[in-house]
This record gives structure tokens, sequence and C-alpha cells, in this order.
């Protein structure tokens, strides 16, 4: 099943790294795949904000948006109360043990593989949700090709660690490479993958909310990790502090890998 977060995990930090994306300028390739009459399942929809963006985007076309994390699905409807957004639900489920068979048009999962160790079983379950010639879409990082600018130490040694503790868990790190493989053994089609590298730099528009969520990662999984004894607590606030003190260097530069896998149903 997928990983729980920890009690201490706030729902307020998850929601603070995800509330200011928009489907243009971090999930492009899905938006281009929506028309209106479309019906979609959004796997791991967090507080939902994209997916209230995809609704509006297929109306009349029925959207679900379906998250593991109750809180997060209570933060979805208290951002979009049932019935406002009239093609639109919210419900709490694990991927993992759904039951959907051929529902919907497009079936999407943006960043949340990455969570689950039986990542290879979630493909297939959101395949099978599919309708036949139906769309698969998943959206994932390369951990491992993460660069930061002349990162400070405390930084660096907290990410060795994340990505140990991950490891750890189940999780993929390279899970955005692995995609191809994933993809042939769900058994997608016309399988094709899209690389995203994003690159930000201290002054453009984008660097805080990008560079930041990294921060709010500190904030709410290095608070888990020093739970697991991954991390010392002395160490988890050298990092936030080291690495919000990092933001606000005049050449800071910071770039992500993703990917994004489109195939269909057979």
């Amino acid at each position: 099943m997928i990983l729980a977060d920890s009690a201490d995990l706030l729902v307020a930090d998850i929601g603070g790294i995800l509330k200011p994306r928009t489907l243009a300028d971090s999930h492009p390739t899905l938006r281009a795949l929506l028309v209106p009459g479309t019906a979609v399942l959004d796997v791991g929809c967090g507080p939902g904000t994209l997916t209230v963006e995809i609704a509006h985007r297929v109306a009349p076309g029925a959207v679900v948006g379906m998250d593991v994390h109750r809180e997060m699905i209570l933060a979805a409807e208290d951002a979009s109360p049932p019935g406002v957004v009239p093609n639109l639900i919210f419900y709490t489920g694990d991927i993992l043990e759904s039951r959907w068979n051929g529902e919907f048009d497009v079936v999407n999962a943006a960043r949340t593989l990455q969570w689950i160790p039986d990542a290879d079983v979630a493909l297939r379950r959101m395949v099978r949700a599919a309708a036949p010639g139906g769309r698969v879409v998943v959206l994932d990082y390369d951990h491992t090709a993460a660069e930061w600018s002349d990162p400070p130490s405390a930084w660096s040694r907290f990410y060795e660690a994340f990505l140990d503790w991950r490891a750890g868990r189940g999780l993929d790190n390279a899970i955005a490479r692995n995609l191809p493989a994933l993809g042939e053994a769900a058994s997608l089609v016309d399988g094709l993958v899209t690389p995203q590298i994003s690159t930000v730099r201290a002054g453009d528009a984008d660097f805080f909310r990008a560079a930041g969520l990294w921060r709010m990662m500190i904030e709410s999984r290095g608070r888990e990790m020093v739970v697991a004894s991954r991390l010392a607590e002395v160490d988890r606030e050298d990092a936030l502090a080291a690495f919000t003190e990092w933001m606000r260097r005049p050449g800071a530069t910071q770039t992500t890998h993703e990917a994004c896998l489109v195939g269909r149903r057979p």
C-alpha cells in the first residue's frame, strides 16, 4: 500500500507546495490532452488544485480526484466543496486497491508514483481504469539528477539522507528514468516519454515557488526522517536554515529532471 505520512506531516505543508501550480506551468502534456467531454481519473490529487482545473477544461466530462490521505481530500473539498464544480468529485482511496475498469478516457498520476513502493502495481491499476484506447499519463521525478548551484553542505547532507530514506522505504529515486520499462510491463501501447528539465534562477518569477518546494520538503518529509531516526533534528534545522539562506543568493540556480509518460490501454 501507499506509505502513510507521519502524524506531524501537516496538510498545510503539502498544500503550500502544490497550490501555486497550474497545468500550464507544471503538467503541459496533460493539459494538451484535455478536451470537453473527457472523463478523467486524477490519482494522488492532493489538495485538488490541478484537479479543479482539469474539471473546468473537460466539462461536462466527469472528473474524479482520489488520494490515499483523507486529510488531502478534506482540504480539496474545503477548497472546492461538493457540487460547486458539477462534474467533479473527490474521494479517499488507494489506487493499489482500486476496482476501476474501463471508466475513464484519461488516467493521470502527477508526481505520485514516486511515493508508492509498488509503483508497477499502481500503474497496472491505472491502465485497468482507462477505457480501451484511453490514455494513461504519468509525470514524475528523477531525484538522482537534481542540481543546485554551489549548494550548502548542510543541504547536501540532507538531500543525501533524503534519497537514502526514500530508498529504505522501497521508493524509486529515479522513477522518471524507469517509466518506459514500467509502461511496457503494464501493457501500455504507443508509449511516449517526454523529458521535462526545469531550471530556475534567482530573480525568475517562479524561483521562490520552485525552490520553495524543497524547503517545504525539509519541513514535512524531513520531520518524518527524524521520526524514523534517519536524520537528527539538529541536522534538519541546519538544512532548513542553510537552504533558506541559499535561496537568497543572487546566483542561486536549481535544475530538476522529470519525465512524462503517455500511453494507451490496448
